[in-house]
């Protein structure tokens, strides 16, 4: 096993030449140091300081047997939203939070417009009498800001795109069957555009629901229902009825889903923090797929492996 003093000073004295550094930048620094070995270099170091600027939420992970994870990932947190450096220089990685922080935003609101700019073009083929009974939202990293543009393969279709997917939720209140069917037409076009369009690589995800459906899953029972809640409770407005998007999110609240999640949110807290402390003492020479599952989610083993 490698000495761990010897990588926390190659890491020390990296930051010092370069000054203050996300993780995924120490990964180009020092090639030759697996993840694990940096991530626990940073996290042990009485000469190293460490500033997030991420936000968290909850994510399920249905490959654990545990489902509750917050997301980002550990992993990708100290890649894209950690800032290592010295006690010297505390101004420089407050300017970088800046600039980070921003850029992650501006990352988001680009991918929103996408999604804006979908469901305009799919709403104007939609009579104008039906818009009031159908909505559509965003959720993932998008809604809390945190949209980042790493390239990723889409295992299924073997096709990359530029980091975070767009999320894309539809909710009706009884649409006509060949509305339906238009919608499902008009985001498949889409999906299959934004992903192969050179200027974009995109992964567009959506799915289409009645409100019923969408009450039902409230109920918060089983992974699917929570998924689905957790989406809801997440969710940014992009088109439609602002009355039904209301209606979705004040019944997110009246079920008492809400106060649910949030539970779940502090049991993933607790599930993150003892994580970390067996990731600490983990032999990160070999890293096996307990430990791989401790440090990142399972849809993310392709861009990480």
């Amino acid at each position: 096993m490698t000495d761990m003093t010897v990588i926390r000073r190659e890491v020390v004295d990296a930051i010092e030449r370069i000054g203050p550094m996300l993780g995924k930048e120490l990964v180009e620094q020092l090639p030759e140091r697996n993840y694990l070995e940096l991530w626990q270099a940073c996290f042990t170091s009485p000469d190293i300081l460490i500033s997030h600027f991420s936000r968290y939420y909850l994510r399920y992970d249905i490959t654990r047997e545990d489902s509750i994870r917050l997301s980002p990932s550990i992993l990708r947190d100290f890649l894209s939203f950690t800032l290592f450096s010295t006690s010297d220089q505390r101004e420089r990685v407050i300017d970088r939070q800046v600039t980070l922080s921003n850029h992650h935003r501006q990352v988001s609101m680009q991918k929103m417009r996408i999604a804006r700019s979908i469901l305009r073009q799919i709403m104007r083929k939609i009579p104008q009498e039906l818009h009031h009974i159908m909505c559509a939202f965003i959720a993932g990293d998008i809604a809390y800001f945190l949209a980042h543009r790493e390239p990723r393969e889409v295992s299924s279709v073997g096709e990359m795109v530029n980091g975070s997917d767009i999320d894309i939720i539809i909710v009706h209140d009884g649409l006509p069957e060949d509305v339906i069917e238009l919608i499902d037409r008009e985001m498949m076009s889409f999906k299959v555009y934004y992903m192969r369009h050179p200027n974009y690589r995109e992964e567009v995800d959506y799915i289409c629901k009645d409100k019923r459906t969408m009450f039902s899953q409230l109920a918060y029972q089983n992974i699917d229902h929570k998924i689905a809640s957790k989406i809801a409770y997440e969710a940014i407005f992009l088109a439609g009825s602002v009355e039904l998007f209301a209606e979705i999110k004040n019944q997110v609240e009246a079920s008492g889903t809400q106060d649910l999640i949030e539970r779940d949110f502090l049991h993933g807290l607790e599930q993150r923090k003892n994580a970390m402390r067996t990731l600490l003492t983990a032999d990160a020479s070999v890293i096996d797929k307990n430990t791989e599952s401790l440090f990142f989610f399972s849809q993310e083993r392709l861009e990480f492996q």
